[in-house]
């Protein structure tokens, strides 16, 4: 029998999709799963429809007060009994042969970390993104292939994730990045596979998207990258370059570089960097335009 996966979904107030999200999970191809729906203190229907919902291997947990979707997570990894775990956000589905994909070409390269494609999808649009396939040991290389710092289009081997206490960082947006790129660093291996698709809903209440929360949003941004940088100063100093490209094309919203203050916390984390100058020169020229 394959081994077996840990599904981890945090839900909160996820109504209007978690029955979606649920119902492509336990439609996988791979069947042995452990679906561990952890709900975060929802004051919605959302427990109702996920107890509605009939199949064993759903295992749900109900938290009384919102502990947020770090500490959900980090939970979901010390309960988990699979050999690997892989993360979905309550509001995105994922294709029918999803974990079966990432499932075997993680066994056929005895990679820690195994990623696919993401379709993001708007109301009237879908971006498509994806690695290029391969087996990657570098960290450089790996930083290039997997293309944003989401968790949750990869499963990674719960071992790992263990042995090296690989947790997200508590109350903090953007906390996927710090997760992935510490993972990616410490992994000896990441497989790359482009044939099946995690469909990331471009949510406008989510943490991610929220107008009401652009400044927490903002402000943790630059906690994340400011972190993500220090870890690479302390390990891996020559890849400092390419993590500041990626933090400008992941993280750091360039309208918030012309914040000056906000730039010089951003340029002491990360540096001297001409990438990063030409980011802030961008982002004043913008805003110059938009006053005018």
């Amino acid at each position: 029998m394959d081994d077996l996966i840990s599904v981890i979904i945090a839900a909160y107030n996820s109504e209007k999709f978690i029955r979606r999200c649920l119902l492509s999970v336990i439609s996988q191809t791979h069947q042995n799963l452990e679906i561990i729906v952890i709900d975060d203190g929802s004051t919605d229907k959302t427990v109702d429809i996920i107890r509605s919902i009939n199949d064993s291997r759903i295992r749900l947990i109900q938290r009384q007060q919102n502990y947020g979707i770090s500490l959900t997570r980090n939970h979901g990894i010390d309960i988990a009994k699979g050999k690997y775990i892989g993360f979905i956000d309550a509001d995105d589905f994922i294709d029918p042969d999803f974990y079966q994909k990432l499932y075997q070409r993680a066994i056929q390269t005895n990679a820690e970390i195994t990623t696919t494609a993401t379709s993001a999808e708007w109301p009237h649009k879908t971006k498509k993104w994806a690695g290029i396939p391969g087996v990657y040991h570098h960290f450089s290389d790996k930083l290039t292939a997997v293309r944003n710092g989401s968790c949750w289009n990869k499963i990674y081997l719960t071992q790992f994730l263990r042995q090296n206490n690989l947790k997200f960082p508590a109350g903090l947006i953007s906390e996927d990045n710090f997760f992935v790129i510490k993972s990616l660093a410490i992994c000896q291996k990441l497989a790359v596979i482009n044939n099946t698709y995690y469909h990331y809903i471009m949510n406008p209440s989510s943490l991610t998207h929220d107008p009401k929360i652009e400044g927490k949003r903002k402000n943790d941004n630059l906690i994340i990258s400011c972190m993500i940088l220090e870890f690479i100063k302390q390990n891996i100093p020559q890849a400092r370059k390419q993590v500041i490209h990626f933090i400008l094309k992941n993280i750091i919203a360039y309208r918030y570089l012309a914040d000056n203050a906000y730039y010089l916390k951003l340029r002491k984390a990360a540096g001297f960097s001409f990438t990063l100058l030409k980011a802030r020169l961008f982002a004043l020229y913008d805003a110059r335009k938009k006053k005018i």
